[in-house]
């Protein structure tokens, strides 16, 4: 970005905000945001992916305008918006870009019937390898291909740990194949 926007009395570089009555220039500083509010998912179909959220993956309803439906889970939020540039953000039966919700461990196995007793099919299953984010963990997705991630959290794990290799989604992948090395031939 280059010097202040010209006319702009506030000192700011972007032209969006060069005329902004609500905010005023201070000194710079890295901040530490507080939390996430919401995270946006991009889908083609509003009603179709409401129903989705709602009656298989257990979230609310919020409030709706005709571009985005608002979404609550737990005391979260998430949006469901309709670009019309969709595009599925992993290629076929990837869930590597995936968003997570959490399920009570009791809930579990119950959640991942019902998942299944509404047609979804779970592609990926683990219940072991995750350093991060330990717990049972279970992939599938929305009618729009955007993976989605239940997990019964147990709580942060050994990082420190050497990589899990038996991790199903930690093998080559079509999308990596130009930076996954080909075996050579003898």
């Amino acid at each position: 970005m280059s010097g202040p926007v010209a006319g702009s009395r506030s000192g700011f570089k972007s032209p969006a905000l060069a005329h902004a009555t609500s905010v005023r220039y201070a000194e710079p500083r890295r901040v530490a945001p507080t939390g996430i509010l919401h995270f946006t998912l991009a889908v083609s179909d509003l009603e179709r992916s409401r129903r989705f959220y709602e009656d298989v993956v257990g979230c609310t309803f919020w409030r709706a305008n005709d571009t985005t439906v608002f979404m609550r889970c737990g005391a979260n939020y998430f949006v469901l918006s309709r670009s019309g540039y969709q595009a599925a953000p992993n290629r076929g039966r990837d869930t590597l870009i995936h968003q997570a919700f959490v399920i009570a461990a009791e809930d579990f196995d119950a959640a991942l019937a019902h998942v299944e007793a509404c047609g979804v099919e779970v592609l990926v299953y683990e219940d072991k390898g995750h350093r991060s984010f330990t717990g049972r963990h279970a992939y599938f997705h929305d009618p729009d291909g955007n993976a989605i991630e239940y997990i019964d959290f147990q709580g942060i794990g050994d990082t420190a740990a050497p990589d899990y290799q038996g991790r199903e989604r930690r093998r080559a992948k079509s999308h990596l194949r130009d930076e996954v090395a080909e075996p050579e031939k003898s």
